[in-house]
């Protein structure tokens, strides 16, 4: 049987790295963001074995288990049980360029 919550849809990290929100901060002079969500435990990234439950979280970086498919050589930080997503690279980058 299909998981209800992810059945039919399509995990897009592009569409969550664009922070449609920055244009607004720079025109009112924000200086920084805080994302309210790290990871979340419950909704591990998985390309095989099961549904890719982190699609439906709101997290900055994908939980692994041990579904997740992602080789060692191809992670970011193989000791660790997260890999970043694109849009933790672009709140970092936005960061690093207000100095």
């Amino acid at each position: 049987m299909p998981d209800r919550r992810t059945s039919g849809a399509a995990h897009d990290e592009r569409e969550e790295e664009q922070v449609h929100f920055m244009p607004v901060f720079d025109e009112e002079g924000v200086d920084s963001v805080f994302w309210f969500s790290f990871f979340a435990g419950r909704s591990p990234h998985r390309t095989q074995g099961g549904p890719d439950l982190d699609m439906t979280s709101y997290s900055i970086v994908k939980l692994l288990d041990e579904k997740h498919g992602i080789p060692s050589s191809a992670r970011a930080y193989p000791d660790l049980p997260w890999e970043p997503k694109e849009a933790f690279h672009a709140l970092a980058g936005r960061h690093a360029a207000l100095g």
